[in-house]
């Protein structure tokens, strides 16, 4: 048996979170987070074997940990999918087969170690644009696109497929660099693994579940005057509509919402607002929030930020300052500060 190392310590402790949270994913939310809770438990087995082997316990027996680099991107790509969209087609579990033949070349290490880390990047890369399509059609239909948007999920990947690729140019170098800085390698690598899994776990215990999405209407043909004058007309309705019964301070406010309250089609509100005023559905609400948070401070100066904010509609404190910072330039607290100053 080898002796072991601090990279060792920090593989047994994302096998033991990876472990746990894939378990309390898996047991206490919805099933759409059980692709995620699978993934969790994936690391969590790979960091075991790779434990198991680098020991020298399983090395002679059987190397199979090269085959988890090529494993993690589809499987992280299919769990991604299964959050935003609630459901996977059979058929797209063929992610997952090209895995499968690598199996019988194990031993040719730096082969399939460089297969998975370029399969791995090219996942990582489609997951990151399948969620950011995700956001934008989230802030077509919704206020409060912040809150289910899992944009968080995509720096994670960033940070992560940064630090694979720097990891396969030590794996393929380890050779000709000291055994100390190789170790190091090896540990850094390891430890931002550790901390994306707890990242993961931890957002994801807050995260609420996707909401059901309506179809993406297609884009409009703005090419059309008559059309462009028809959409301006609609917004004027539109406009005066929301802003005289405030409609935009209604938490949670989504497309549909103005559709029942209007009688206009989801599709001519979300095509009036993106040809007119070029912004979201999300913009264009949080737009009028902020603007009525602006006055309030004006006006009360006393009043708690988070309690305006709330009276604006936003449902969580950290999408008012994101959106606030956003649209002012200074976040809400430097804000009322200069006002406060310029008052005197």
């Amino acid at each position: 048996m080898e002796s072991l190392n601090f990279v060792n310590l920090i593989q047994a402790g994302i096998f033991a979170t990876g472990i746990l949270g894939g378990l309390l994913l898996w047991l206490t939310k919805a099933k759409e987070f059980r692709g995620v809770a699978v993934l969790l438990i994936l690391i969590a087995l790979a960091a075991c074997i790779n434990l198991l082997e680098e020991s020298g316990i399983t090395r002679n027996v059987y190397l199979i940990s090269p085959v988890f680099i090529l494993l993690f991107g589809p499987v992280t790509y299919l769990a991604a999918k299964l959050l935003i969209n609630k459901k996977l087609a059979k058929t797209q579990f063929w992610h997952l087969f090209p895995a499968i033949p690598l199996l019988l070349f194990t031993s040719q290490i730096y082969l399939v170690i460089g297969i998975g880390t370029v399969w791995r990047l090219f996942y990582a890369l489609l997951t990151m644009l399948m969620l950011l399509k995700y956001k934008r059609s989230l802030d077509e239909e919704r206020s409060d696109s912040d809150d289910f948007s899992l944009h968080w999920l995509v720096w994670v990947l960033a940070v992560t497929a940064v630090f694979n690729l720097f990891d396969l140019i030590r794996l393929n170098f380890q050779l000709a660099i000291d055994y100390e800085l190789n170790v190091l390698g090896q540990g850094i690598n390891s430890g931002v693994w550790l901390v994306a899994v707890m990242i993961i776990i931890i957002k994801l215990q807050v995260q609420k579940s996707a909401p059901i999405r309506r179809e993406e209407p297609s884009k409009p043909n703005t090419s059309n005057n008559s059309a462009e004058s028809d959409y301006n007309s609609i917004f004027q309705e539109l406009d005066q509509l929301i802003t005289s019964n405030q409609w935009f301070l209604k938490p949670r406010l989504t497309l549909s919402d103005v559709s029942n309250l209007t009688g206009l089609q989801t599709r001519d509100i979300s095509r009036t607002i993106n040809l007119v005023t070029d912004k979201s559905f999300n913009e264009y609400i949080n737009r009028y929030r902020i603007d009525f948070v602006c006055a309030t401070l004006l006006e009360h100066t006393q009043k708690p930020l988070s309690d305006i904010a709330s009276d604006a509609g936003f449902s969580s404190k950290a999408s008012f300052n994101k959106v606030f910072k956003l649209i002012v330039g200074l976040t809400p607290t430097e804000y009322k500060i200069q006002k406060s100053l310029e008052s005197r």
